[in-house]
């Protein structure tokens, strides 16, 4: 093909992909093509609907890369002032917004952008959107739209970080870890109305992983975000009502199917794409959906892969880098732009359990109940037995897969109805049993209901119209007390009143643990007359010593496994954990249920009982985070370092810092800092305080006492009046909490900094006037570790 038949050819594919746009190729008020002028001539030109041109369009041959031809399209471009380029060979699309200072590059896109996209973009650039940090969100944020709604402390700095973030340094990726019902879908929902009404968005994509999550998030979705018209996407896009809404939530199935999110949309048809459950849906196909969109991208997750954590990138990349690329796509700090471990704002089980507002979680009972089988099972051999004259040996994983176990699992229903947590009335609290699959779920039903009529209930995928019964459940509709489920009620289901989690089939995956625990955490009053009964905990009822594994066996150390497959083509979606192999008829999908499964037809008993509350630090299995790894870490560090022993000791601050400093901090694998401590503990302390603490020398300072001993060691001091405390204290506070508070304070802007309403009840700038040793205390201040510390981190994320 010689080279014009070849641009040719690169033409026709260009029509084609700007007719899928919504262009009109014989409607010269849209289009004018071969424009020539004395700079040069300029292939296609794209008009808005005044006739003036938005978009020069250059046009390469198909064996070029359009990329190239930049400068050139630009110069044209600034001379029609038109104020984008789109640069295509017809294979590859490039587009360049470059009258806007923070887009200087172009960048790739999958499909051409309309003739709406355009002329929305150019209205931002000519009226750009107002800072987020200027919509101001109080604990009140919601009350005009539901009084009793209000927003906790952590949901509104993590919405301030974002805005931080997106305001001053230009970051359009954030990744929320949070832990399960703290409030990720009112969280969701405030940020989404501060990107509207602030103008940086017009259009928000929510995507979740099941239509469950989505008929439940559009229920808060219409309180809060009502005038802004929320649908759900599978039904809106059959109804009309979708091109209404500037809220669209949908599972990330529905936008795969036949790749709808290609044919329905362009590149730029939302403004702010949000991932629910994010550790989930960023893989593969579904990481495709994703990406398309030119979007502000949010990930929520209560349990992010860390497939970077504990692995020698430098090494990896050199011998190698296909398994590297492999842990990169998959590891959702990095998808997100964080730095391994380090979201760009974390809140835990422990934070919402020790919160000083709260607590906002609860933590659970657990019950360790085995019975005869499950002990041998757990053991190395296995519990060894003759079925059909044959001797076998059956490991925990095997059971209800590999042999049933009718007995078994009668006498483990009736220890669960024997153990279960009562609500105040005296009926067994509202439970969800999880079983290893279909077959297992429905065996405890029956059996429980054999017990107890009508106590229990199947809520499984393959159960038609589970989702309905799923709701009942929870809002209390239904008289059933206990839901049999496998996968289908273990993540975003949000039951306040469960009081028992029920373990009946083993776990290997801790993000599939701390999810299916986390069905349980959530705070709840129960109302009987008059009077108000709190829920202080709930029962873990474990069968299968689910917790002893993660307490005592599982290797937080070892890398995560990357799922097995083409490393090229990674799978459509990421489960939670790689499971043990499973035979054909396992799983809630079911499967080959031909095969003969033998039947264990001997008895069984309880052998073991064991209670164990959990204390306000949690299990092992919550804080194996970024604090718990750095912990051990330094355990094991300060094991083989006797110099760091000694200083600890004595309490040699000095040695300490510069013991850490030299060899400790920085390291590849979770690139410990002085300031990701800070962040990740919430405490403005110098690296000995969290070193005294992780070496059980001496616990770490909450925040409030950082901040109250810094202002009584200043206060004394200087011996200040109650009057100037007072101003020192209300100083301390916000600099200790805003990062634009404490850049004005240090570098002495304060008209700005003192016109904030805590100061103005104080009588604003005219009473600072009338403290007398301002200047003084101010240069303390400064010099204080806590404000040093709060430096630190602020200059840490910009």
């Amino acid at each position: 093909m010689t080279p014009g038949q070849n641009e040719a050819f690169s033409r026709i594919l260009i029509d084609k992909a700007l007719e899928f746009s919504g262009w009109d190729l014989l409607d010269p008020r849209q289009m004018q093509f071969e424009f020539h002028n004395a700079n040069g001539r300029a292939d296609y030109l794209l008009k808005d609907n005044l006739g003036r041109v938005l978009c020069v369009l250059e046009a390469k041959r198909e064996d070029l890369d359009p990329y190239d031809a930049k400068e050139q399209a630009r110069g044209y471009a600034e001379n029609l002032n038109a104020p984008f380029v789109i640069l295509s060979n017809g294979h590859e699309h490039w587009f360049w917004n470059y009258e806007r200072t923070d887009q200087r590059d172009a960048y790739r896109v999958e499909r051409l952008p309309s003739r709406e996209d355009l002329e929305r973009i150019r209205l931002k650039n000519l009226q750009p959107p107002r800072p987020l940090q200027t919509d101001l969100v109080t604990p009140a944020y919601l009350h005009l739209l539901k009084p009793e709604l209000d927003l906790r402390g952590y949901q509104i700095r993590a919405m301030d970080e974002i805005a931080r973030q997106f305001d001053n340094s230009g970051k359009r990726k954030f990744l929320l870890e949070m832990a399960t019902g703290t409030g990720k879908t009112l969280l969701c929902a405030a940020l989404i109305r501060r990107f509207l009404l602030t103008r940086n968005a017009e259009r928000v994509l929510f995507i979740v992983d099941r239509i469950e999550l989505a008929k439940q998030t559009m229920e808060d979705f219409n309180v809060i975000l009502g005038e802004f018209k929320p649908v759900i996407y599978k039904t809106a896009r059959r109804t009309g009502e979708l091109l209404g809404s500037s809220v669209v939530i949908a599972t990330i199935q529905s936008l795969m199917m036949d790749r709808r999110y290609r044919e329905e949309f362009t590149p730029f048809y939302f403004d702010l794409v949000i991932n629910d459950e994010a550790h989930r849906s960023i893989y593969g196909d579904a990481r495709e959906v994703v990406q398309f969109f030119q979007a502000t991208r949010i990930g929520l997750t209560a349990t992010p892969k860390a497939y970077l954590r504990n692995v020698n990138i430098e090494q990896l990349a050199a011998e190698e880098p296909k398994a590297l690329e492999a842990r990169q796509l998959r590891d959702t700090y990095h998808y997100f732009g964080c730095e391994p471990g380090q979201p760009t704002f974390r809140y835990d089980i422990i934070d919402a359990f020790q919160d000083p507002e709260g607590p906002f979680l609860c933590l659970p009972k657990i019950i360790d109940c085995r019975s005869d089988i499950t002990t041998q099972a757990l053991q190395e051999a296995g519990w060894t037995v003759v079925v059909n004259e044959q001797e076998d040996s059956f490991k925990i994983q095997d059971l209800e897969r590999k042999i049933f176990t009718p007995h078994r699992n009668r006498v483990m229903c009736e220890a669960f109805l024997r153990e279960a947590q009562r609500d105040p009335t005296g009926e067994i609290g509202k439970s969800i049993i999880f079983a290893v699959n279909q077959t297992h779920a429905t065996a405890l039903t029956k059996i429980l209901n054999e017990i107890k009529p009508e106590i229990a209930i199947t809520i499984t995928s393959r159960i038609p119209d589970a989702s309905s019964y799923a709701k009942d459940f929870r809002d209390g509709k239904r008289k059933e007390r206990i839901a049999v489920s496998v996968d289908m009620l273990s993540t975003g289901y949000n039951c306040r009143d469960l009081l028992n989690v029920v373990l009946m089939r083993p776990i290997f995956s801790p993000t599939e643990y701390i999810q299916i625990k986390g069905r349980g955490t959530r705070r709840f009053a129960f109302v009987i007359g008059n009077t108000e009964y709190e829920k202080k905990h709930y029962f873990l009822l474990d069968f299968c010593a689910v917790a002893e594994y993660f307490e005592e066996t599982y290797d937080y150390t070892a890398p995560l496994k990357v799922p097995p497959g083409n490393r090229g083509a990674p799978a459509r979606y990421e489960p939670d954990d790689i499971r043990e192999p499973e035979t054909p008829y396992s799983g809630e999908q079911g499967g080959d249920t031909r095969r003969e499964i033998p039947v264990w037809e001997g008895t069984d008993r309880i052998v073991s009982q064991e209670v164990r509350i959990v204390g306000p630090n949690g299990e092992k299995v919550d804080v194996m985070t970024f604090r718990g790894s750095f912990e051990r870490d330094l355990q094991e560090f300060a094991e083989e370092n006797l110099d760091l022993q000694a200083a600890v000791e004595s309490e040699d601050d000095d040695t300490i810092e510069t013991i850490l400093q030299e060899r400790f901090y920085h390291r590849p694998e979770m690139f410990y800092s002085p300031d990701k401590l800070i962040i990740s503990y919430g405490v403005p302390a110098p690296t000995p305080a969290f070193v005294y603490n992780a070496l059980g020398k001496r616990s770490l300072p909450t925040k409030d006492k950082v901040v109250l001993d810094t202002v009584d060691s200043i206060a004394a001091r200087f011996n200040l009046r109650y009057s100037d405390q007072k101003w020192l204290n209300a100083t301390v506070e916000l600099v200790s909490e805003d990062s634009q508070a404490l850049a004005d304070f240090l570098t002495g802007r304060y008209n700005r900094l003192f016109e904030r309403s805590q100061f103005r009840t104080l009588g604003g700038l005219t009473a600072l006037t009338r403290f007398q040793e301002r200047d003084q205390v101010f240069e303390a201040l400064r010099q204080s570790s806590l404000v040093q510390c709060s430096h630190q981190v602020m200059k840490g994320t910009t």
